[in-house]
C-alpha cells in the first residue's frame, strides 16, 4: 500500500511540474508569463489598436498621399482643395493666389494669345501662330529643346518671353507671375488640340 501511495506522490508531482510548461507553449494561453514579449500574439485581441504593433491589420500607413485621405489638408499630393486655403499652410508662396484649376488658366492665356496690346509692335502670338503655324507641333517636341530662332536650348517659359522681346518688341513676363503660368497653360491646351485634330 505504501508503495502504491508512493508511486502516486511522485506521477503526481511530475504532472504538477509539467502543467506549466504545457501551458508556456499554448499560443493562447492567458496565463503565459511570454504573450507579452511576444509581438506578433493571436490571442491577443487588445493589441490590433496598438499603432506600434507590427502584427495589427489595422494599423493605418503613415503615407501623405494615401488615397484614403483626399480631404486632409497636410496632403501635399490631395487634388482637393480646403475651401478658403491655397497651399500648404505655412509655406511661402512663389505668388498670391491666381488660379482655381488649369482652365481658368488657359482662359487667361487664350485672350493673351489674341491680344496685340502685349507689346509695341502691335502683333499678337496670334499674328505668328495661327492655325497651329510655326510652332513644329508636328516634330512632337517637348521643351526644353533647342530652337532654331532663338539659337539655344529653351524652356517654354523662356521661349514666352523671347518672343515677348522680340517679335512683339513688349517685356518679358516675371518667371512666378500668372501671366507666364497662363500663356504656358493656354499653349499646352493649343497642342492639345492640335495632337487631337491629327489623330
Amino acid at each position: 500500500m505504501k508503495r502504491i501511495l508512493a508511486t502516486a506522490a511522485i506521477m503526481l508531482g511530475l504532472l504538477m511540474m509539467s502543467t506549466p510548461v504545457m501551458a508556456g507553449s499554448n499560443p493562447c494561453n492567458p496565463c503565459s508569463m511570454q504573450e507579452q514579449v511576444n509581438p506578433c500574439n493571436p490571442c491577443a485581441m487588445k493589441k490590433q489598436m496598438n499603432p506600434c504593433n507590427p502584427c495589427s491589420i489595422k494599423t493605418k500607413p503613415a503615407n501623405p498621399c494615401s488615397m484614403q485621405k483626399p480631404a486632409n489638408p497636410c496632403n501635399p499630393c490631395s487634388m482637393k482643395q480646403v475651401k478658403g486655403q491655397w497651399g500648404t499652410p505655412g509655406n511661402t508662396p512663389i505668388r498670391e493666389h491666381a488660379f482655381d484649376n488649369f482652365r481658368q488658366a488657359a482662359e487667361l492665356g487664350k485672350q493673351m494669345w489674341n491680344d496685340e496690346n502685349l507689346g509695341t509692335s502691335g502683333m499678337a502670338c496670334l499674328s505668328c501662330h495661327s492655325d497651329h503655324d510655326l510652332l513644329n507641333l508636328d516634330r512632337n517636341q517637348n521643351f526644353p529643346h533647342y530652337v532654331k530662332m532663338v539659337g539655344d536650348v529653351v524652356s517654354l517659359d523662356q521661349m514666352i518671353n523671347y518672343c515677348m522681346l522680340n517679335p512683339m518688341k513688349g517685356k518679358p513676363f516675371a518667371k512666378d507671375s500668372k501671366e507666364l503660368t497662363a500663356m504656358a497653360a493656354y499653349y499646352r491646351a493649343y497642342r492639345m488640340q492640335y495632337i487631337h485634330e491629327q489623330r
